[in-house]
């Protein structure tokens, strides 16, 4: 009984990414073009005619279809298909990961985890609903934002728009450590150990007659590693210890954290695009990894959103600078490599957390590391200039 209840809302949770996924498809055509994504209804490119309702039903219609316009018979292009089956499965992913499983460790959720039977049974909680409705449209956002970069070069303005308002509302209305309880987050906490196969490991909660072993006081340096703060739907907060004016599950807090999240997003993504473009003398790296990055801080951040960057930056550099020296005078990009990295961050900060808490709840450590990078950027952005000014001397002068 317990399985075909599972295929069921599989099934219901792919219908309705895939069905959001058509509607994606529509934003990454017309947005770039400034279009209404309301008015008119979809038709085909070629031949303008609008497509039946029986021609746009999600995943199978392309199929039936062949992938041609029914009236004229002009190629569709398989993206169609591709973005409405990435984001099917993306939604079942999520609600897999985050409600069924429980990877993010919520309280309010811990005695069910791996375990579909009470998952089901309590599938009207609106909290299970609200966490995945606000991972859904972060997803949402990125693969437009992502598509877009893809296909022509830039992102929107309305869509790092969006992301960030909505973000930014989603912070307000569920403030750290949303969907448990703001008493749990001061006076709870989880120890860590490092794990015998490299990853770290949390031990439960102890009960000692009353109140937990190891409860983390208010007072506590978070830039121990000994006590982890309970991740909630926005991983960490703004800051930690918390000043008395942002309390947990606070407007106030929550408002900070989002904030912090789309500012240190832009301002990496910022600092990137001017030093590579320094480095190879011409705007060739444009705006679109700070729009992503934008909308990552303000649904999770600012914390998830550093790793992320980092992570994404030494794959994404690279491929950036070698379609710089193949395609010259173009522009180029790494959000390919930096939405899946966002993605994979979010969803495992629970082990990648503890690695990075006494790098970025530790103010000396922080200006120091922030010191660090910017010194790796620029000694990157000097190569690139005597790698330019020698290719030059080559083909010009030698």
């Amino acid at each position: 009984m317990i399985v075909a209840w599972m295929i069921f809302l599989f099934l219901l949770l792919f219908l309705l990414g895939s069905t959001v996924g058509s509607f994606l498809n529509v934003c990454i055509v017309r947005l770039p073009q400034g279009r209404s994504l309301i008015r008119p209804a979809s038709s085909c490119e070629q031949c303008g005619k609008p497509i039946r309702w029986q021609d746009n039903i999600p995943v199978l219609s392309y199929w039936l279809l062949r992938g041609r316009c029914r009236a004229c018979g002009a190629l569709f292009s398989m993206r169609y298909f591709w973005i409405e089956l990435l984001t099917g499965f993306f939604f079942v992913l999520i609600y897999h990961l985050e409600i069924a499983r429980n990877i993010h460790h919520f309280e309010v959720w811990s005695w069910y985890n791996d375990d579909y039977t009470y998952a089901l049974s309590q599938m009207f909680d609106p909290r299970q609903w609200l966490v995945f409705s606000a991972h859904a449209v972060l997803g949402s956002l990125l693969i437009v934002a992502t598509l877009c970069l893809w296909e022509q070069g830039h992102v929107p303005k309305c869509v790092p728009a969006v992301g960030v308002l909505l973000g930014l509302l989603t912070a307000v209305l569920f403030p750290w450590p949303w969907p448990d309880p703001p008493f749990d987050a001061v006076v709870d906490s989880t120890y860590w150990v490092p794990g015998t196969d490299g990853w770290p490991k949390r031990n439960a909660p102890v009960f000692s007659g009353g109140p937990y072993v190891g409860a983390m006081p208010s007072a506590h340096p978070w830039g121990r590693s000994d006590l982890t703060p309970r991740q909630g739907l926005y991983p960490w907060p703004v800051w930690g210890p918390l000043p008395a004016w942002l309390p947990p599950g606070s407007w106030r807090l929550g408002l900070a954290t989002g904030l912090a999240g789309v500012l240190v997003g832009a301002a990496l993504a910022g600092l990137v695009r001017l030093l590579f473009n320094l480095g190879v003398a011409a705007a060739a790296l444009g705006g679109g990894e700070q729009a992503l990055l934008m909308i990552a801080g303000g649904f999770l951040g600012w914390q998830p959103v550093v790793a992320a960057g980092l992570l994404a930056l030494v794959p994404g550099l690279a491929t950036a600078t070698l379609q710089w020296a193949v395609q010259k005078r173009r522009r180029v990009f790494y959000g390919l490599w930096l939405a899946p990295t966002l993605v994979a961050v979010w969803l495992g900060w629970y082990w990648i957390g503890p690695w990075v808490q006494g790098l970025f709840f530790n103010k000396i450590r922080m200006q120091w590391f922030v010191l660090g990078c910017t010194s790796l950027l620029l000694a990157f952005t000097a190569s690139l200039r005597l790698a330019g000014a020698a290719r030059y001397y080559k083909e010009h002068i030698a």
